[in-house]
């Protein structure tokens, strides 16, 4: 992510509850702030927060600091002042973190009763009218944790994207109504800004390329994949247009793309399924089909998986017996998810030639399998998870068969029912917990098979 999400985390309690479990919670929480979110900007109090006058300070160095959203961990019994005035004065999410109590001793008094803390301050935050996160558990505590961290990375995947600039090459194809789209919904969804490049430009920028840079970038092809397949000039082409996108990418601003793949682009001999695969191990993300809803799928899967290369794909095919569904598309994906067991081809496009394609079967692995879908003005999100089979590809193009959870029959079923289109985005990672996270963040229902 280019611009980090800046954290507040506070220790707080009220005055007439004994410090010592909270200075050593303060201590020990923040300590796992720094190893559990190295990735963002930790912006923490060095004391424990009790008076007014201490949490005014701590807001006042929060909101210098910019801080996009605070976690506020109980050190003992905490009144509602505290949360209440983090909401009102920041207007930032809040994450309220209650740890277990401390083991019970008859004679001994409560020392924290941070449960009952978190369950009032929370009543009271949604009397005023603003709501909060809340979690239970101690930090030794997966659940708790890793809820933690998943809020945060929810957080810092919607700030990213709201800094995002989309750039459409061309519309989309030919009779494709599910690649159309509506760019007011997508700013107010996601704060995602869209400009636009036309196919004529790419082209033009394709002819101007230095011959040097043409040159090299085809002899690096040529050693990587077995190019006998691939007919004379579409190589030259497949270079030319890897190398143009990167620039053209970098001078227009855009953080990804969209293309209109055909009928132009295969008019000129340089469809581009291979070069969008080669762009995504480069951390690129340019969409096929125009289909703008899964290019900011595929975004966000490589947001939320730290930059694994996801594929855009048609499912074509289930099997009952194995409960698998089978992915395959032209030839897009990504050098990092080929299966090197099944020798991969660098060839002419599998249906209509005209371009590049890698021939390939995919690498096994856990698989989250996610779409978004604009529907009548209202993003939803479909997800679904498996296990990526090894098994060889039994058609041209790239393909992988993926052993669902679910039964497929009802699955696919349901994708029909709910007039999800044809394209979903498979990433080798489990970000399914994440994604849902997300999605509850970006206010997208989510559609679980």
């Amino acid at each position: 992510m280019a611009e980090k999400l800046n954290v507040g985390l506070i220790v707080t309690l009220s005055g007439r509850w004994p410090r010592e479990l909270p200075v050593r919670r303060h201590k020990e929480y923040t300590a796992w702030a720094r190893e559990n979110l190295s990735d963002m900007n930790l912006v923490m109090p060095e004391q424990v927060l009790t008076t007014p006058q201490e949490v005014d300070q701590a807001i006042s160095d929060m909101r210098r600091e910019q801080v996009d959203a605070v976690v506020m961990v109980y050190g003992a019994f905490t009144g509602d002042d505290i949360a209440a005035s983090i909401v009102q004065k920041m207007n930032v999410p809040l994450i309220l973190w209650a740890p277990y109590e401390l083991p019970y001793e008859r004679e001994e008094r409560l020392w924290a009763n941070a449960l009952c803390a978190m369950t009032m301050n929370a009543a009271a935050l949604g009397r005023l009218g603003y709501p909060c996160h809340t979690v239970y558990g101690s930090k030794e505590d997966e659940r708790a944790a890793k809820k933690v961290i998943s809020l945060l990375k929810g957080y810092a995947v919607k700030k990213a994207m709201s800094r995002m600039t989309l750039g459409l090459f061309g519309y989309r194809p030919t009779n494709y109504y599910v690649s159309t789209f509506d760019e007011t919904v997508i700013r107010r969804t996601f704060g995602i800004t869209m400009n636009a490049t036309e196919l004529k430009t790419v082209f033009d920028d394709m002819a101007a390329l230095p011959e040097e840079e043409v040159k090299a970038d085809m002899e690096k092809v040529s050693a990587a994949w077995d190019i006998s397949r691939l007919p004379e000039g579409h190589l030259e082409n497949h270079s030319r247009l890897y190398l143009a996108l990167k620039n053209r990418v970098k001078t227009d601003g855009y953080d990804f793309g969209i293309i209109k793949c055909w009928p132009e682009m295969g008019a000129a001999h340089t469809q581009p399924c291979a070069v969008l695969g080669r762009l995504l191990d480069d951390g690129l993300s340019i969409g096929c089909e125009g289909d703008v809803d899964a290019g900011i799928t595929q975004v966000l899967e490589m947001l939320l998986s730290e930059n694994n290369a996801p594929f855009i794909t048609d499912m074509i095919d289930i099997n009952e017996d194995e409960n698998t569904m089978t992915f395959w598309h032209c030839g897009n994906a990504a050098p990092s998810l080929h299966n090197p067991k099944y020798h991969p081809e660098l060839c002419n496009h599998p249906l209509v030639g005209q371009g590049s394609a890698f021939w390939t079967a995919l690498k096994p692995g856990c698989v989250t399998i996610a779409r978004l879908h604009n529907y009548h003005g209202q993003y939803k999100l479909v997800l679904m998870k498996g296990e990526a089979l090894d098994r060889d590809r039994v058609t041209r193009g790239c393909m992988t068969r993926v052993k669902m959870t679910a039964p497929v029959r009802r699955t696919t079923e349901r994708l029909i029912e709910e007039e999800i289109p044809h394209h979903y985005v498979l990433v080798w990672d489990d970000i399914y917990d994440a994604m849902k996270q997300t999605a509850a963040l970006l206010n997208i229902p989510v559609i679980e098979l």
